[in-house]
Order: structure tokens, then C-alpha cells, then sequence
């Protein structure tokens, strides 16, 4: 979770973590779970990255070590409120959440200097798509993918430095068979026809 103080122009990042007990491990230790991390703009510019106990801010990717259940850490003198890019490199096997508003996620999408997280931010926009298509009522639609998304994508497209096989993932929809694992009831050939539809609409 992050919040962003205007007056006080600090950003606090508050990390926590669990694991579901498995067999004869009833209650879980922390992990020790390292999270590369940078802060950008909302125009894709990183920021400096200034922990309150640093005499001087550092740029670039930065790795902050979570070893308890929840740990907080406080950036100061941020000017705007910032985009968190997170676990940069896939720096732990862990699943992430964070609650990322759709402006959020396009800014990392179409900014972040990181290519796993360019690439997750666009699977997250596709898939909230998805589900809104999946989850309405009525016939399969035709325009799931709103012009922001679609705006998005053809800058990758034509993104002139961009690695035309980095370009390929970014523009596959996320799976079947993922998307129908974040459904509580599966329609398999609503799910198929709506992806099908989105991808349509992503070629034309």
C-alpha cells in the first residue's frame, strides 16, 4: 500500500506479507523477500529515491529487504505523487498486490525503464477488461478495449526502441485459462468469445 502526503511531500510504502500454512508448517516465519523498486512521475519520469534516515537521494532501481510480517518505508522530499514500480526484475517469486488505478498501470506501461513490469502492467489492463466484458450482461461485446488501452498499445507498437519480441508479449491477452481463475463461475465459451472479440479488436 502507498500514500502520498502533498504538504509534507513524503511517500510511505507499507510492505506486508503471508503464506497459507502447508503440512506440518501450521504457522508460517517471515520470508526474506528483497523488492527492487523505483518511483516515477506521472509522466513516466523516475524520481529521486530518498528514504527519511538517507542524507541524500539515490537514482535508478533501488532494493528494499522485507523480513518482517509488514514493514514501512518513508520517501521523502517527492514533488508529485508517484507511481510505485515494483519487484523491478522479478526480484522475489512472490505475488504481488496493489491496488494500481488504471492511469497508474498506463504509466508504467508506457514509461517504466523495467520490462517485467511494462509487460505485467498490460496484462492487468487487459484482464480488468476481460472481466468487465465476461462479467456483463448481454451479448458478448465487441468494444472491451477502451481507447486509452488501445492508445497504449499501438505506442508500443510503434515504439521505434522497443525489442520486437518484448513488443509480441506485451501485445498477447492474458490466457483462457488464466483469466478463468479469477472468475468464481466459469462460462468457458463466454470466456473464449470475449478474448476472441479483444482480439479482434486489438488487429483491426
Amino acid at each position: 500500500q502507498g500514500q502520498y502526503d502533498a504538504a509534507a511531500r513524503t511517500y510511505t510504502l507499507t510492505l506486508s506479507q503471508s503464506c497459507p500454512a502447508t503440512p506440518g508448517q501450521p504457522v508460517k516465519e517471515p520470508f526474506v523477500i528483497p523488492v527492487a523498486l523505483g518511483l516515477l512521475d506521472a509522466q513516466g519520469r523516475e524520481l529521486p529515491l530518498q528514504l527519511s534516515h538517507w542524507s541524500h537521494p539515490e537514482h535508478g532501481t533501488r532494493t528494499l529487504v522485507l523480513t518482517e510480517p509488514s514493514e514501512t518505508f518513508t520517501f521523502v522530499n517527492v514533488d508529485s505523487e508517484p507511481v510505485p514500480s515494483l519487484l523491478r526484475g522479478f526480484s522475489a517469486p512472490v505475488v504481488l498486490e496493489y491496488d494500481y488505478t488504471d492511469a497508474q498501470l498506463l504509466t508504467l506501461l508506457a514509461h517504466d525503464s523495467d520490462a517485467f513490469n511494462r509487460w505485467e502492467a498490460g496484462q492487468r489492463l487487459a484482464l480488468r477488461r476481460a472481466l468487465r466484458a465476461i462479467q456483463a450482461e448481454g451479448p458478448v461485446p465487441h468494444d472491451a478495449l477502451d481507447a486509452a488501452y488501445l492508445d497504449a498499445m499501438r505506442a508500443v507498437l510503434r515504439h521505434p526502441a522497443l525489442d520486437a519480441a518484448f513488443k509480441e508479449l506485451v501485445l498477447t491477452l492474458p490466457a483462457e485459462t488464466y483469466i478463468s481463475e479469477q472468475l468464481d463461475v466459469v462460462d468457458p465459451q463466454r470466456v473464449h468469445a470475449v478474448r476472441e472479440a479483444m482480439r479482434q479488436q486489438l488487429a483491426h
